[in-house]
Order: C-alpha cells, then structure tokens, then sequence
C-alpha cells in the first residue's frame, strides 16, 4: 500500500480503513502537539499570503507593471495578473448616459 494505492484511489489506505466513515481516534498529546504546531503554520501562511495578496494589489494601484511585479515577486506576469483579477477592486460599470444620478 504505497504511491500506488494513493495514485489509485486518491488517498493512502490501511487495513483498518475499509470504509471512509469511521470514528476519529483520540489524538496522543504528541500528536496533539503537533497538530497545533501545524494551525499555528497554517494561521502565519494565510497571514502571508494576503499580506502578498495585498502589496501586489498596492504596487498595481500606485501604477507598478505587472511585468516588474511579477520580477519582483519571482512569479509570472500572467499570475500577477490574475491575483489583480480574482482579488482587486470590483469595477462598477459607468452609468449610461441620459440617466439620472440618483445622489
């Protein structure tokens, strides 16, 4: 039950796991231990990531190249661009004309 079984079936499986719902066990207070060092992690990841997130939003706003982004990022121009896209501002159609602003 190696790469094979996990190419297989998209998961490793033991002897015990025939069926996939089955009771947790309790966790040892290693593993408990462990488990919390990987929230703690997980928690200065996501922090990381919209901080990333974020200053690449900034330099677009200040009117930074996606080309000199992406350098400064070590990433593609195209995957700055689609951080741009999935995450910047919502852009609101202009209103059309002969319609009355209603502020």
């Amino acid at each position: 039950m190696g790469l094979h079984q996990f190419v297989a079936t998209g998961h490793y499986m033991n002897a015990r796991e025939e069926t996939m719902s089955r009771r947790a066990r309790e966790l040892t207070v290693d593993q408990t231990a462990l488990v919390g060092v990987v929230r703690k992690v997980a928690r200065q990841r996501s922090k990381i990531n919209t901080d990333y997130v974020m200053a690449i939003l900034r330099a677009r706003e200040e009117g930074a190249t996606f080309g000199a982004i992406a350098e400064a990022a070590g990433t593609s121009s195209q995957a700055v661009q689609e951080i741009v896209r999935r995450h910047g501002p919502v852009k609101r159609s202009e209103p059309k004309a002969g319609v009355a602003d209603p502020a």
